[in-house]
């Protein structure tokens, strides 16, 4: 089990207050009032790896922001709130200086949910194996996230630099069956940059490690058992009592059911005047269990490549970016037997089945352009995902999901107000297969599913909905501002979910500077 207690030191504190006088430090060459979003995104190499591309601007900007929100409706997938309630506390900027450059980043989230149940992890769908109990009680989580990169110049023409970012979460539900999730996130990014008038090349390596253990337990006094489900893809799996062997959720040996990952990879990125291009990959591997007892064993490649444009002469300004991104994951199961002699258990492994492999497709277009008093966005968002899963031998089940979004969005200002609006549409398809191999054995029982849970989750995914969101921001002066915001969702054509709309609020105040 991994604990995490956040306390502060006197390192720390003399960290932060480093921090604050460099960021201070750089408001000679502040943003003029400009949104901190706006002055991120027109920069291409802020989206990507290479921390270098920080020095290719000279606008340092930094905002902390409190904000508070709710949703709620029945327009949701199986592991989200019926209501839920957050509150979330953020710090960005980005500095320059004469000789080096830096960016970083704090948040910390609580969020709190009511009558959930559903998956246990707080990344559903992350992993390729999932853990899912039925017992609707609230749940809470807590999330922190630090990031922060520098890059400096070394000699006329070469730039070097890193980026660190970290991620802790605690997601539990205090009602029977009650579980804990415990993840932690890191990766590592040190790069390389060379530059000469309107040319310039990066390449850097990237370095990942996660974690995540879930544990559950059963405190109070019931006349039933609690059941929980093992979801191996396609949501099928295995359903049984939740502290049976099936669902690996109470095993000798094992504390909990704990998932890690490591990625290794590379990215190289190119940029000559307006126009920037990079190219990622990452291996990863992965594995759920702990010590002899490795359950299962999931080894992915990704590869993602984005490209930018930008054009326009003084403050009005036009920029086209693609992202495209392909990961290919298989998931290996065990075959293995653990024997109990004089208190030792000795597991012995005689093998593997591939029991699930997805293929996922994604393409992200968007045009922007962006003026003194306004800006107007439109983009889409394409998925192409194909699934195998063949759990017990000789059955065999397929799945291919197709979604689709498009949006505008837009943002005028009126005097000391912003107005901000959004408009989107979704839609999707799926479509599903199965057959058994040619076999002279007697034919197993087939793999437990959960119909109605799969129709919910493919229901979310591709039901046709429309989306409508309205913010409005007051300016203060010396960059103080407050702001409200609402969104609302409509689905069509529904026969899972259990209702057709969501809707959330939020309210935010904080400081641009």
């Amino acid at each position: 089990m991994i604990s995490m207690n956040v306390t502060s030191s006197p390192c720390m504190n003399k960290t932060l207050k480093i921090f604050l006088i460099l960021t201070a430090a750089g408001l000679y060459l502040t943003a003029g009032g400009q949104p901190y979003d706006r002055i991120e995104r027109r920069n291409f190499w802020n989206a990507g790896r290479n921390v270098n591309g920080l020095r290719t601007d000279s606008v340092s900007i930094s905002y902390a922001q409190l904000r508070g929100s709710y949703a709620a409706g029945g327009l949701r997938d199986t592991y989200m709130a019926p209501e839920g309630w957050s509150a979330e506390a953020v710090a960005k900027t980005i500095l320059h200086l004469k000789k080096f450059s830096m960016n970083g980043a704090f948040s910390f989230e609580n969020f709190s949910g009511k009558d959930m149940c559903g998956s246990m992890s707080g990344r559903p769908g992350y992993y390729p194996v999932d853990v899912l109990e039925f017992t609707p009680g609230k749940k809470t989580r807590q999330t922190y996230h630090f990031d922060g990169g520098i890059t400096a110049d070394i000699g006329g023409n070469w730039r070097i630099g890193g980026k660190v970012c970290f991620t802790s979460e605690n997601y539990t539900k205090r009602k029977d069956l009650r579980h804990t999730d415990y993840l932690l996130g890191m990766t590592v990014v040190p790069g390389l940059m060379f530059h000469e008038g309107d040319f310039a090349v990066g390449a850097c390596y990237i370095f990942s490690k996660s974690s995540e253990t879930i544990t559950a337990e059963v405190l109070g006094i019931s006349s039933g058992s609690y059941y929980a489900f093992l979801d191996k893809g396609l949501m099928y799996g295995v359903y049984d009592i939740w502290d049976s062997q099936g669902t690996h959720l109470s095993e000798t040996g094992v504390s909990g059911f704990p998932a890690r990952e490591i990625s290794h990879g590379a990215a190289v990125q190119v940029q000559w005047k307006d126009l920037y291009a990079e190219a990622e990959y990452l291996r990863s591997s992965g594995d759920m269990g702990e010590k002899q007892s490795i359950w299962y064993r999931f080894p992915t490649d990704a590869v993602t490549a984005r490209i930018g444009y930008a054009a326009g002469d003084g403050d009005t300004r036009h920029y086209i970016r693609m992202e495209a991104a392909w990961k290919d994951r298989s998931n290996f199961e065990s075959v293995m037997e653990s024997n109990t002699e004089d208190g030792v258990t000795i597991t012995t492994v005689y093998g593997q089945n591939r029991i699930l492999r997805q293929r996922d497709l994604r393409l992200a277009p968007e045009y922007e352009i962006t003026a003194p008093g306004w800006e107007f966005r439109a983009g889409a968002e394409f998925g192409f995902l194909q699934e195998q899963t063949s759990q017990i031998y000789p059955y065999l089940f397929y799945r291919e999901t197709f979604t689709g979004e498009g949006f505008v969005s837009g943002m005028v200002k009126a005097g000391r107000f912003d107005i901000r609006g959004r408009l989107s549409f979704r839609q999707g398809t799926s479509s599903e297969s199965g057959g058994i191999a040619d076999t002279e054995i007697p034919l197993p029982d087939r793999p437990a599913r959960l119909e109605d849970w799969n129709g919910m989750h493919m229901e979310y995914l591709t039901a046709p909905r429309t989306s409508a969101g309205l913010s409005l921001r007051f300016n203060f002066r010396k960059g103080l501002y407050a702001e409200i915001s609402g969104e609302y969702t409509r689905g069509f054509r529904l026969e899972f979910l259990p209702g057709a709309d969501r809707w959330g609020t939020a309210a935010m105040i904080g400081c641009t500077f």
